[in-house]
Formats: C-alpha cells, sequence, structure tokens
C-alpha cells in the first residue's frame, strides 16, 4: 500500500508541473499578445492621421477639392521626397498612399513619367510592385 501512495503523489506532482508549465504558456501568449494589440492600435492611429490630411479639404497635404480627387495635388504630393512627406504629415512609421477601383483592384496613378501605384514607401509592395519610386 506504501508504494501506491508513492505512485499516487509522484503522479499528483507530474499533474501539477504540467498544469504550472500550460499556465506559464499562457501567460507568454497573452503577454506578446497584448504587445501586438498595442503596435496594431498605433498603426491604425497613424494610416487614419494620413486619410484625415490627405482626404480633408481643409489640409494643406489634401489631394480632394470638392469631393473630388485633383490630379495636380496628387503629383504635388508625389513631387515630395518621402521623408519630407512623413514630416509633413507627422507620422513615424512606413505607409503607402493608393487607389483603389469599385473592385478591390489597385488603379495605377498617373503623372509625367509613366504612372506609379502609391504615394508612400518604396519599401511597401502593392501587388508585386514597390508602392512609389521614390
Amino acid at each position: 500500500m506504501t508504494e501506491q501512495k508513492k505512485a499516487q503523489s509522484w503522479s499528483i506532482d507530474i499533474i501539477l508541473g504540467v498544469f504550472v508549465f500550460i499556465a506559464a504558456i499562457f501567460i507568454v501568449y497573452a503577454l506578446l499578445n497584448a504587445n501586438q494589440s498595442s503596435k496594431a492600435g498605433a498603426l491604425k492611429e497613424e494610416a487614419s492621421t494620413v486619410i484625415r490630411q490627405v482626404a480633408s479639404e481643409d489640409s494643406s497635404s489634401s489631394i480632394v477639392d470638392n469631393n473630388e480627387i485633383k490630379k495636380e495635388k496628387l503629383d504635388e504630393l508625389k513631387s515630395i521626397e518621402y521623408d519630407e512627406l512623413k514630416r509633413k504629415l507627422r507620422v513615424e512609421g512606413d505607409f503607402c498612399i493608393y487607389m483603389e477601383d469599385e473592385n478591390g483592384n489597385i488603379v495605377l496613378i498617373q503623372d509625367g513619367s509613366g504612372g506609379y501605384k502609391g504615394i508612400g514607401s518604396p519599401g511597401i509592395d502593392l501587388g508585386g510592385a514597390p508602392c512609389s519610386q521614390n
């Protein structure tokens, strides 16, 4: 009977150890996930800032006039160096401003050199090509 009690207490120790190990995994996962959520929230906020500034008719960086996108304003925004544009829009992360049609297809933004996909970081990939040539 003594050997049976030793076996039972040993198995309870293993079960308790496994439980503590699994709990530690869940805690680490929760901490890592919380960090990702805060990064996603910061990115959403910066994206909203960029959208407000280029879509608001009151902004100096606006590409909209009377609810229409103006080609001249797009070309003006495109001519600004990327680092300067980031400072002007007051964002720290990389971004790409691009247009889509009603089906979600990327629309090529035309300029004098034949066109580009977007305005922003050349490090961002849009459909297999960089966002811009800057």
